[in-house]
């Protein structure tokens, strides 16, 4: 398995848009895991919120800043493909801008992983880049920088087959750009168009995954 830490570039972050970070906010209940939370800005957006939530990420430094800024005080190191957790026992996951940073091969892990901590009709909620459109934007917009961190980036097609290997998909939504004054578009514009994908899954009992 291969996790790139160049440290100095990422450390979480909320996105401009308000629908945006509100939709993703709603769509969790419950018990919640911030599954490669960095920082924990999303942790700290949950708490608000009046959600327990379990921040989770394999950088020390990072959970370290979690901790001291007042994100969460509920931290765990480990890492996204072997979750320190028993079974059944959260009724929601963020999984966001976490599985690009993935090889291939080990993408399906973490999904197996959260599938297996999930409580029946549990949620799973992943953002992650839209390969194409992201590598197009980042290229001729000098203002919207490619993150180096990347290891294995997915088109919408690519990470809706691999979630629905594990989860029943309920929606998939997405962002075009960053900025509030733009979000409209993101209910014109089609999915695969859009820079940033915004799945949402859910574990049913009658599913069984064949790995």
């Amino acid at each position: 398995m291969t996790i790139v830490s160049n440290e100095t570039y990422f450390d979480g972050f909320i996105p401009h848009q308000k629908g945006f970070v509100r939709r993703i906010i709603s769509s969790v209940e419950g018990l919640t895991l911030d599954c490669g939370c960095g920082r924990g800005l999303w942790s700290r957006k949950l708490k608000e919120k009046g959600i327990n939530v379990i921040s989770m990420d394999i950088s020390l430094r990072r959970l370290t800043l979690c901790k001291n800024e007042g994100n969460n005080d509920y931290i765990v190191r480990a890492s996204c493909t072997h979750l320190p957790f028993k079974p059944i026992c959260f009724n929601s996951v963020l999984f966001l801008e976490v599985i690009e940073h993935l090889n291939e091969k080990d993408q399906k892990l973490p999904l197996r992983e959260i599938r297996r901590i999930l409580k029946p009709n549990g949620k799973i909620v992943i953002t992650t880049p839209n390969r194409p459109i992201y590598r197009l934007i980042t290229k001729f917009l000098h203002f919207f920088r490619y993150n180096p961190e990347h290891v294995h980036e997915l088109s919408l097609t690519e990470v809706s087959n691999l979630v629905q290997a594990y989860f029943k998909i309920i929606s998939i939504e997405g962002k075009l750009l960053g900025k509030e004054k733009l979000a409209f578009l993101d209910r014109i514009i089609p999915n695969l168009l859009h820079w940033n994908t915004l799945l949402t899954g859910k574990k049913v009992d009658t599913f069984h995954p064949t790995e």
